[in-house]
């Protein structure tokens, strides 16, 4: 039976478009290209290094004893122009502190040392007070642009870094000949990059998170490691070494987040000693973001294939049902023609007559199996439209039980309908078909001798047909499945295609009802359908008779 459930080819090509959108829009951020590049830059201005601040002093400290030893031949405005060149070089080399501390201290030595009078702060001259705030400005407005460029070639070597490591991982994972490949690979890229070794868990077809690690990781994760993880994937969220949450783990768990589910969990252990740094850890945000989708992407054509399989099944499954109901229904007319014949022939020998009864009895059987079969058929292909006329609702009981014939002749049926009942408008040989396989599985499921009730009411706009029988009544695990095509309670009878039922709810659905079952409280079970009819007024049927 074909999955109603199954995809469409439409939506999951739109589908797969917000995919890309979305894991876009991640990735921007993962590279510094996105809102989230704002927290990296500024990790970049303000982690900046002690021994940075010890260079620039030195660098300050040789370029000052330079202009002392160069003043007497160039005088002391010159100087001004090593400093500036000084805060240039730092720019290109420091972080964005020592720039504006290299800036500010020249410019103040520059003041105390050369402009007159010396080693005082004062300046009594309009001239040199005016080149001293230029001073200023330049030099700080410098170390400010200088250290912009260095920060701006810092982040674009890390991003091209970044991309570099998920391009090639795109390439070795997302395009490799399987997914055991596609998987080695990105756990081999991981190590390759940030020097520590991963493990994966994935997701297992229940939806649930593997116990055992996948072949490609690279090492075994501890039980306590592995309820950490399961965290990760119940949470969807980062958790173990260097999160706020269990930080005394020896991994860091990352969840294999994709569009719809998270695949599974990614966790990376480093070597002793080592702890990884933002760019490290977004990085590896980032692979577990793209092995998500690798895994996301294999389950969705292992999704289609079996689609495909199923539905290809079930195009030759009725085609076969259809050419052999259809081409038992000659052979079956001409035997039931033979067994009339015989009788008539034979109405004086009690021990033939007996035989035919039987052989007469099982055509009519086989008869009931191909006519499911038909229509089983017209209730898959959408072909059962009811063809509504006005009826006699006890007509149509009586006609559904003489339809059903020798199965009911071990029971007794009583029928419970008002003769007062009005006429209704419904189509008649559908819903005779319904109670006529309604009354042959209570008789099945029902000792010989015990009563079949088949009960008729009239609630609203609504006809109501009930069939209730004194067997064992029915198993609850089979209540939620037993209006299924083909479907057979575990402890049913043998013989029988389990087509019945199914067909009642399907021409009771194309009446726009529905059909329900139930067990008895005082004992056997009760099976209930309901249509909506339309229903003859008293004057029109006085005028009619």
């Amino acid at each position: 039976m074909v999955d109603k459930t199954r995809l469409d080819p439409d939506d999951l090509l739109a589908s797969l478009r917000r995919d890309n959108l979305s894991i876009y829009a991640r990735l921007k951020v993962f590279l510094g290209m996105g809102p989230g590049a704002t927290r990296t830059y500024s990790m970049l201005r303000t982690a900046t290094p002690i021994h940075e601040f010890f260079l620039a002093a030195v660098a300050i400290a040789l370029v000052t004893g330079a202009a002392l030893l160069l003043v007497p031949f160039t005088g002391y405005q010159a100087t001004a122009l090593l400093y500036l060149l000084l805060v240039v070089a730092v720019g290109l080399k420091l972080g964005r502190g020592p720039v504006l501390a290299v800036a500010a201290i020249s410019a103040l030595l520059w003041n105390f040392l050369f402009i007159p009078p010396h080693f005082t702060f004062y300046i009594d001259n309009l001239n040199d007070a005016m080149m001293f705030a230029m001073f200023f400005v330049v030099a700080m407005a410098m170390g400010h642009l200088t250290s912009r460029l260095r920060l701006s070639e810092v982040a674009e070597r890390r991003r091209e870094r970044r991309t570099a490591a998920l391009y090639e991982l795109a390439h070795q994972a997302a395009f490799a000949t399987d997914l055991d490949t596609g998987l080695r690979a990105a756990v081999s890229l991981i190590e390759s990059i940030v020097g520590a070794q991963a493990a994966l868990l994935l997701r297992q077809k229940d939806h649930t998170l593997s116990n055992a690690t996948h072949p490609a990781s690279s090492f075994t994760l501890s039980d306590q490691e592995k309820g950490v993880a399961a965290w990760t994937f119940t949470r969807k969220t980062p958790v173990g070494r260097f999160t706020d949450t269990l930080p005394d783990s020896e991994a860091l768990h990352l969840p294999l987040q994709a569009r719809t589910a998270v695949m599974g969990v990614l966790s990376v252990r480093p070597p002793s000693g080592k702890s990884f740094d933002l760019s490290e850890r977004e990085l590896l945000e980032a692979f577990a973001v793209l092995i998500g989708l690798i895994l996301e992407k294999d389950h969705v054509v292992e999704a289609f294939k079996r689609a495909e399989v199923l539905e290809a099944s079930e195009r030759l499954r009725r085609a076969l049902l259809d050419s052999v109901s259809h081409e038992l229904k000659t052979p079956l007319s001409a035997v039931q023609a033979g067994i009339d014949a015989l009788s008539k022939q034979t109405d004086d020998d009690q021990k033939k007559q007996a035989t035919l009864r039987e052989v007469r009895s099982a055509v009519r059987r086989l008869h009931r199996v191909i006519d499911n079969l038909l229509d089983m058929t017209r209730i898959e292909t959408g072909v059962v439209e009811p063809k509504l006329d006005w009826c006699d609702i006890g007509e149509m009981i009586r006609a559904a039980t003489e339809l059903a014939g020798d199965a009911l002749h071990e029971h007794r049926i009583v029928i419970e309908a008002d003769e007062a009942l009005p006429m209704v408008k419904l189509d008649q040989a559908l819903l005779e078909q319904c109670l006529s396989n309604l009354l042959i599985n209570a008789a099945a499921w029902s000792d010989p001798g015990t009563n079949i009730t088949v009960r008729a009411d009239l609630d609203g706009d609504k006809l109501v047909l009930s069939v209730l029988d004194e067997g064992r009544g029915l198993n609850e695990s089979d209540l939620a499945h037993i209006f299924e095509k083909f479907y057979r309670a575990s402890d049913a009878r043998p013989g029988g295609t389990g087509l019945g039922l199914s067909i009642v709810e399907g021409f009771v659905r194309a009446h726009e009802g529905f059909v329900r079952a139930a067990n008895r409280k005082t004992g056997g079970a009760e099976f209930a359908l309901t249509v909506p009819v339309e229903t003859m007024r008293a004057e029109t049927m006085e005028s009619l008779t």
